[in-house]
């Protein structure tokens, strides 16, 4: 095998490896209705159970991004499989909301170790500029694409299966990959790797921890002030504690220096917000698709399919459009595409016929977006520092899925219990204004013509509120693709 060959073939493992993690990020969203009636979720239980998972990711891959660099990528890797695999058997047979959550946080153990292995391989394996920005258009692809392709792929196995399946998937694809890797790669620990210590990820995931439970108990109705205050406060002091940390340390976590490039602090800007926009955004599409419209699980996927294919085809042609006409071109269309998808989202309606322009026109804009976040921030840092700049990476990902999760859920949240009618509220149990779901549930137990009036109520309220996320989606891309218009100069 040539080693042009051979390089090829090392993406191609490495985009098997990360696909299960990047899938997993949304693969329950149309696992919701499911959970609903197997595991008797509330609402914060679904926030929780969609939220854990990037959440500690963002404080674990401060961990794992410089350990690469110490035992080497290669090791790193296929540690990350083994416990990823291990942790979705135990997600599949669990029996509780609580169990369901802790095995995601077990996933998200294994995740952080492949997400930045993958990355830091990409950047060692391709010296050359051209075809590493191809090479990191394809993780992008991955990445965005297989967000955008976890519901569907989560639809069609809960079609035949049980919400099990999701996770069971993730196993075969984990054990391919990783005689892959064994065989393609090898393990290459960088001369000087940077130290590493665990007080600085713990500070990490509490203080956003924090922060996230404070969002998301302001969109939940009935939270006190306390509640709210409270956990923001800590959250607020110690992500000041952290960051105060890494700006002292002589080798930090969290390479905050690395930001003094505009490049690179474009890019990181490029990878939290539109992430932050589309997870949360297929978290809820995925529940009116089933809970206010009526798909089967089947069909809600065959619907979504549109979008990650767009991202996939996006992905490694935005990489090639920046690279020939620069970001202050592309990244401004491409937003601007994505934020026409969601505009049309508010304007129309929840026709398949309306739906699937539209999706179409959000996964070309998101794709093209995050490919040039991935190499705005891995081609500006220096070779040495891969592990580093690709923990910031991740932790950008994995901060926009966590914080598009809480917001956007938070705000869908109080727009379906402000748009549910309140003399209808008053005549049923308080718990079916909280959430579609919810309703749904007490629905199930009314008799007569009570129920139907519920669920009338209930999918009204969930399409007003979810019209009313797509226009701030839209309004959120549009402001960014103003300041995309100023972006700084691509660097090779």
């Amino acid at each position: 095998m040539t080693e042009h060959a051979r390089r090829w073939l090392i993406l191609g493992v490495v985009a098997g490896c990360y696909f299960p993690v990047a899938a997993d990020a949304t693969i329950l969203n149309l696992a919701i209705p499911s959970l609903n009636n197997a595991l008797g979720t509330s609402s914060q239980d679904i926030l929780w159970i969609a939220n854990i998972y990037p959440l500690l990711m963002v404080g674990l891959v401060l961990v794992t991004g410089p350990l690469g660099d110490r035992i080497g990528h290669q090791r790193l890797l296929l540690w990350g499989l083994v416990v990823f695999a291990a942790a979705s058997a135990g997600c599949a047979f669990a029996s509780t909301p609580a169990a369901l959550i802790a095995g995601r946080g077990a996933l998200a153990v294994g995740a952080s170790a492949i997400i930045p292995a993958t990355l830091s391989i990409i950047r060692q394996v391709f010296v050359n500029a051209r075809e590493r920005a191809f090479a990191i258009g394809v993780w992008s692809a991955v990445a965005s694409g297989g967000a955008a392709l976890g519901p569907p792929l989560g639809g069609i196995l809960l079609e035949y299966f049980w919400w099990g399946s999701v996770f069971l998937i993730n196993i075969p694809i984990v054990l391919v990959a990783s005689l892959g890797v064994g065989r393609l790669l090898g393990n290459h620990p960088a001369a000087q790797p940077p130290k590493w210590e665990a007080l600085s990820p713990a500070l990490g995931v509490a203080g956003i921890v924090c922060v996230v439970y404070a969002i998301q108990a302001a969109g939940h109705a009935g939270s006190s002030l306390a509640s709210i205050v409270v956990p923001a406060t800590i959250g607020v002091g110690v992500l000041t504690v952290f960051t105060r940390r890494q700006l002292r340390m002589a080798d930090p976590m969290l390479d905050l220096r690395l930001f003094q490039g505009a490049t690179f602090r474009f890019g990181v800007l490029l990878a939290v917000v539109p992430v932050m926009i589309i997870v949360g955004f297929e978290l809820l599409l995925a529940q009116e698709l089933q809970f206010a419209v009526g798909l089967t699980p089947l069909s809600a996927a065959m619907v979504l399919l549109p979008m990650p294919m767009a991202a996939f085809v996006a992905g490694p042609s935005g990489g090639c459009l920046v690279a020939r006409f620069g970001m202050r071109l592309v990244v401004p269309v491409a937003l601007g595409t994505a934020a026409l998808g969601y505009f049309g989202l508010y304007v129309g309606s929840s026709r398949v016929e309306w739906l699937v322009p539209c999706l179409l026109l959000i996964g070309t804009g998101h794709g093209a977006v995050m490919t040039t976040a991935s190499d705005a921030i891995m081609t500006s840092a220096p070779a040495d520092r891969a592990g580093n700049a690709a923990s910031v990476e991740s932790v950008s990902y994995e901060l926009g899925a966590g914080l598009g999760i809480a917001v956007l859920g938070s705000l869908m949240a109080w727009l379906y219990t402000a748009r549910f009618p309140l003399p209808l509220a008053g005549q049923v149990p308080e718990s079916a204004s909280h959430s579609i779901g919810e309703a749904m549930r007490v629905a199930a137990d009314a008799t007569g013509g009570t129920a139907e009036l519920i669920v009338t109520a209930a999918r009204t309220a969930y399409t007003d509120g979810f019209r009313g996320v797509a226009l701030v989606a839209g309004v959120v891309l549009v402001a960014l693709a103003l300041i995309a218009s100023r972006a700084p100069r691509p660097q090779c």
